[in-house]
Formats: structure tokens, C-alpha cells, sequence
């Protein structure tokens, strides 16, 4: 499918819309409603031509017996491979279709990652989604204002904050399938000029074969899992302009694996730590809102396979040891320096280095391998403005450069183009032009198979759209469509002649796509949200076409309903469906790995100070898999409550 074929029918949409909005009389909507950080200060949804998806509390809460992958997978855009498989699954995030480690994961204004990944990604399992109260999706190449890794996306997570009340309490606790237990405690106040936050949450699973049974009788055992988390925050206000936060997490959860795809391994055990510590100064006065902050981010990896159980006949045991270190400091500032204008600029430091160990035993000897913290070690300094036009006369524009100097390619540049309109009361039609770039992972430059002549991936994305609501704003519609092309695209890459395998860059990689989001009001009782999602691409390699979108469909749809009859009750049957897509390079079975759909049901019931839910998932009990070889969750549900005091 060309561009042209996506284009020219959206635009026609565009006008019609825009039509439609110029006849309507609007007093109140979303547009202005919504406020979201996408360029780095709140803007509203009318003031901004950025595509931004916002997850609020009430829509985590309806959600409560999820993951915060398996919320993220039900989201325009998002196929996150690995989700719905046994919990502690590495899960590959290929948003938009673009390769996992291109989506820009974001906690409380830091962004996050993990060096000792081969692709740098930061684990998503380390986050209870009880500790969020609301998410932003921000979709599009983001380089500019974000840095590294924002290819095809940001997604921004807000952790929870103190209550205004000297003390406030919060307790959940919920049981389901596979005898999963979740349960979590927290304190949070505010006195006088100390704001405080501690929450505590664990989660334990009997959990079921990671790897698949073909035969059925073979007696693969239950992979479990198990996991503490730990937030803290203090917050001290030296006055109304000035005040300074420090904020810590902290995850350890230990999983079972299996040997391989159709392979059981009954002593095969990961361990996973993953800390950060933040220091937060904020100074707002006036005109002027100056950010400074600093983070220290460590992972910890372990895998080890000890010889109770051979998986394989040759092979006795293994241990692998996988560390990270990911130091970040920023300062910017928000300038208004008119009524319809801002200046947003900072500059930002990154420091990253990885240290790894492998040892295995076998028929054939011992096998070592190593990656020094010394050598494997990389240093990124950034500068970065942006200039906004917001609200005058209904256009809104963004401008920004981002300068980068790294340590090991020297010098790179990205920028943003971001106009939008606003038509009527209602609607605004925006379009985007946005480069980005992603450095190489520490493993693709120093690993076994590293390559230290690697480039950075470079890619420009464009982007248009509209979105439009109902004069009520309790319907909003929006359409975008969007082609990325990346240059220097980072492959794996094996010699059909010597077998030496390698990382390489891709001459040129080209996706394109578009994204059909809807929440619509039905009546006082009824709203139904839903989202559809279509990609396609390809690689090119020395002049020859490649079809690499390997385990991402063309077409996922999204579908909830959410019915309120009374105030107390809350229910929510959901659908969704996922398209043909070609499986893995490695992967054993057929091409292409076929559709499939779930069926899911929530209901909530609230009382004073606590609220009762049930969330079921696959509720007909559908076998598909994301990965040949590797289970997914069958039927399945959760059961619990949550308080606050």
C-alpha cells in the first residue's frame, strides 16, 4: 500500500471534519481540558500539534487487574510481544512497527533504559501499575526535546503523589489464575512544607510453562515468579517559587525459564534488579518555570542453569551476569516571554557503561565470556530549544534543535516542525515533520557479535491528522498517519559464506502506517473506546527489498465498552484482535503466524473508602502465541480490593 492510497483519503476526512466543526456551536471541550507535557511544559491538547494518547487514574483503576504492558498492548500503536506470555518475559515493544529499543520509556520526567539490554531497553516488568496514576503516550520521532531512543515514541509515566492531607493510607490485595497474589501498602501526606510518599508492592505466581508442549504429555513444569517493589518520595517547599524532591524505586523480582521455544527446563531461574534514585529542583516564578535534575539508574541480570536438569545433552550449567549503570543530568527552562509565545531549552548529559559475564560447561569445555564496565563505556552532552507559537488565532507551531556530542561518532543533529490549526471549537488538524536518531546499545558496539564501526540509526518521520469531539466533549475521534524512514538501521547480521555473525548497519528501512482512535459517548451510562492500528514496511539492502517486520501485524483493533448504570458500579466487557504477521528470523513454524482474538470482562464495584473488582481475560480461552513455542495466557482472572483512608 502506497503512501498516496493512506494520505489523500485522511486529508479528505480532514476537510470533512473541518466542515463539520465550522457549523457546530462549541462551549466546552477536551481540547482545552487535557493537559499534557509532550514539548517539556503543559500544554493543552488545542495548543499542541503532537499526537498524545493520555492514560488517566480512572482508566488505570478500571484496569486493575492488569500489567502495565498488558495496558500498554491495548493502546493505538503498540505491539508488545511477550506481554500475555509467563510474568518476568524480557517484552519486545515494537511500536509503530518500529524495532524494540526505538520507543523512549520515560519515569517522572527521567528518561530510562537498560545498558546491559542488547537493545537498551528498559524493563517495563519493574513497574507495578499500581504505582501509576496516569501515563502519556506521545507518539512520532522526539529526538529533539527527548534524546536518544524517541524514534517512534515516548511513553512518560507518572508515579503517584502525596496527598494534600497530613496522612493518607492505601491498601490492595487480589488473587487469581495460576495463584497469583498481588498485594501492596502505602503512606503519603503532606505537613506543613514536607510533602512524603512510601508504597510497597509485591506479587508472587505459581505461573504456568513458559515453553510449549506440542505433544501435550512431555510434563513441562510451572515457570514462577515472584517480586518486590519499592517507592519513596520527599518533597520539601523552601517557598512558592522554589522547591526541591528526591524520589527512589526500587524492583527485585526472580522468574523461572524454560530452555527454548517447545523446550521445558525445570533449574533454569532470572533474578532482576533494577534501582533508580532521582534529585529534582524546580524553581517557577513569573514567566519562568527552570528544571533541574539529576538520576542514577542500576540494573542487575542473572540467568543460571544449574545441571538437575539437561535441557540439552551436552550442556551442564550456565550463569550469566549482566550490570548497567546509566547516569543522567538535565537543567531547561520554560520561557513566556509573550502571550502567545515560549521558548523551552536545556541541555542534558548522559553517562552509560555495562559490565557482563558469561561461564558455561559442557561435553565440548568450559566457555567464557566477558564485557568490561572500563571499556564498554559511552558519554553523550546535548543542547536543545524549542520555540512555540500556541493559540493565536487557533495555529499553534512548534520549532526545535537538538545539538549531540558523543563520545565515541562525534557530532548529530535532529529537529521538529510542528504546525497545527484549530477549526472551530472542536477540532484541530496538525501534521509533523521530525527527525530522530538511536545510539547503538553498548552490546551491539563491545559484545560477542559488537561492531564498533556502527552508526547511529537517523530516521525522519512525517505525520498528519486530525481529531475532532463532540460538542458535549464526550465523543473524541482522531485519525493520524504517519511514514518513518531510517537510515543506517542497526541488523543482525550472519555471513552466508564464513557464518561470522555481526551487527551491521542497514542501508535504509521504510514503515508506514495509521491509527484510528475513537472514544465515544453512547449516553450518561455508556462509553465505548476503541482504537485500530495498521503498519507495514520494509528494509533495503544494496538495492534489494526486505520484508523484516517480523511478529508485528499489519492490523491490530482495540474495543471496550465501558457501562455505568449506577455510580458504584462500574462494567467492561473488551475485544481485541490481532492480524496475521510474519514470525521471528528464527522462529520454528508457519509463515505467517495466523490471527487471533481475546475477550475480556472487568467490573468494579465502590464502596466508601474501598473499591471490589474482577478482571478476566481470554475469556474463551483462546491458544495463540506471539512467539512459536512459548505459551500465552489461557483463560484467566484476577479478584481483589483496594482502599484508601
Amino acid at each position: 500500500m502506497s503512501m498516496k492510497k493512506i494520505y489523500f483519503p485522511l486529508l479528505a476526512v480532514c476537510f470533512a471534519v473541518q466542515a463539520n466543526a465550522q457549523k457546530d456551536s462549541i462551549k466546552s471541550n477536551q481540547l482545552d481540558e487535557v493537559v499534557v507535557t509532550a514539548s517539556k511544559t503543559n500544554l493543552k491538547q488545542s495548543q499542541t500539534g503532537k499526537i498524545v494518547t493520555v492514560i488517566d487514574s480512572k482508566t488505570i483503576r478500571d484496569n486493575a487487574g492488569h500489567t502495565l504492558t498488558e495496558l500498554l498492548n491495548n493502546q493505538a500503536g503498540f505491539t508488545m510481544v511477550g506481554s500475555s506470555n509467563t510474568m518476568g518475559t524480557n517484552v519486545e515493544n515494537y511500536f509503530r512497527g518500529a524495532e524494540s529499543g526505538n520507543l523512549l520509556i520515560v519515569v517522572d520526567g527521567i528518561p530510562v533504559s537498560d545498558p546491559s539490554q542488547i537493545s537498551n531497553t528498559f524493563d517495563l516488568n519493574s513497574i507495578p501499575l499500581e504505582q501509576i496514576d496516569r501515563i502519556e503516550i506521545l507518539k512520532g520521532g522526539q529526538s529533539t526535546i527527548w534524546g536518544s531512543d524517541a524514534v517512534a515514541g515516548v511513553v512518560q509515566i507518572f508515579l503517584k503523589k502525596e496527598s494534600a492531607k497530613p496522612l493518607s493510607a492505601n491498601g490492595s490485595f487480589s488473587y487469581g489464575t495460576y495463584n497469583t497474589l498481588r498485594a501492596g501498602a502505602g503512606i503519603d501526606g503532606t505537613i506543613n512544607k514536607f510533602g512524603y510518599r512510601i508504597q510497597y508492592n509485591y506479587q508472587k505466581s505459581a505461573g504456568f510453562s513458559s515453553a510449549y508442549d506440542s505433544t501435550g504429555n512431555k510434563g513441562f513444569d510451572k515457570d514462577g515468579f515472584s517480586q518486590n517493589n519499592l517507592q519513596a518520595e520527599m518533597k520539601y517547599k523552601f517557598s512558592d517559587a522554589f522547591h526541591v524532591k528526591l524520589m527512589g524505586t526500587l524492583s527485585d523480582y526472580h522468574f523461572d525459564l524454560d530452555g527454548g521455544a517447545f523446550l521445558d527446563d525445570k533449574d533454569y531461574t532470572g533474578k532482576n534488579k533494577n534501582n533508580l534514585g532521582a534529585l529534582y529542583l524546580n524553581y517557577h516564578k513569573g514567566n519562568i518555570n527552570w528544571n533541574t535534575l539529576a538520576s542514577y539508574q542500576h540494573a542487575a541480570r542473572y540467568f543460571t542453569d544449574d545441571s538437575l536438569d539437561r535441557s540439552s545433552p551436552y550442556a551442564y550449567y550456565s550463569h550469566g551476569s549482566y550490570f548497567s549503570k546509566n547516569f543522567t543530568a538535565e537543567s531547561y527552562m520554560n520561557l513566556h516571554f509573550a502571550e502567545h509565545m515560549q521558548l523551552v531549552g536545556g541541555i542534558q548529559f548522559l553517562d552509560q557503561n555495562t559490565d557482563q559475564s558469561y561461564l558455561s560447561l559442557s561435553d565440548f569445555g568450559p566457555y567464557t565470556s566477558a564485557l568490561g564496565g572500563d571499556s564498554a563505556h559511552i558519554k553523550q552532552y546535548s543542547a536543545y530549544a524549542s520555540y512555540l507559537i500556541t493559540g493565536l488565532s487557533g495555529f499553534n507551531f512548534e520549532a526545535g534543535l537538538r545539538a549531540n556530542r558523543h563520545s565515541l561518532y562525534g557530532n548529530n543533529f535532529t529537529y521538529t516542525l510542528n504546525p497545527s490549526f484549530r477549526t472551530g471549537d472542536h477540532s484541530k488538524i496538525f501534521a509533523n515533520i521530525s527527525s530522530a536518531y538511536k545510539i547503538p546499545s553498548l552490546y551491539q558496539l563491545y559484545g560477542e557479535y559488537g561492531n564498533r564501526n556502527l552508526e547511529p540509526e537517523s530516521s525522519t518521520t512525517y505525520e498528519i491528522g486530525v481529531q475532532t469531539e463532540s460538542d458535549d466533549a464526550g465523543s473524541v475521534f482522531r485519525i493520524a498517519a504517519f511514514k518513518r524512514d531510517i537510515a543506517h538501521l542497526i541488523v543482525f547480521y550472519t555471513d552466508p559464506n564464513t557464518f561470522v555473525s555481526t551487527y551491521i548497519n542497514r542501508d535504509k528501512q521504510h514503515d508506514y502506517g495509521f491509527e484510528i482512535e475513537s472514544n465515544m459517548r453512547l449516553s450518561s451510562a455508556v462509553n465505548w473506546v476503541s482504537n485500530f492500528s495498521f503498519v507495514d514496511g520494509e528494509g533495503i539492502e544494496d538495492g534489494v527489498k526486505v520484508k523484516n517486520l517480523y511478529r508485528r501485524p499489519n492490523f491490530i483493533v482495540n474495543s471496550r465498552l465501558n457501562i455505568q448504570p449506577i455510580p458504584e458500579l462500574t462494567v467492561a466487557p473488551s475485544f481485541k484482535y490481532v492480524g496475521d504477521r510474519p514470525k521471528g528470523t528464527y522462529d520454528i513454524g508457519p509463515d505467517p503466524m495466523p490471527h487471533y482474538y481475546t475477550v475480556g470482562f472487568f467490573a468494579s464495584w465502590k464502596l466508601p473508602h474501598a473499591r471490589i473488582f474482577v478482571d478476566i481475560q481470554n475469556l474463551t480461552n483462546q491458544q495463540y502465541f506471539d512467539i512459536y513455542g512459548y505459551n500465552s495466557m489461557r483463560f484467566n482472572m484476577m479478584a481483589g480490593v483496594n482502599v484508601d483512608f
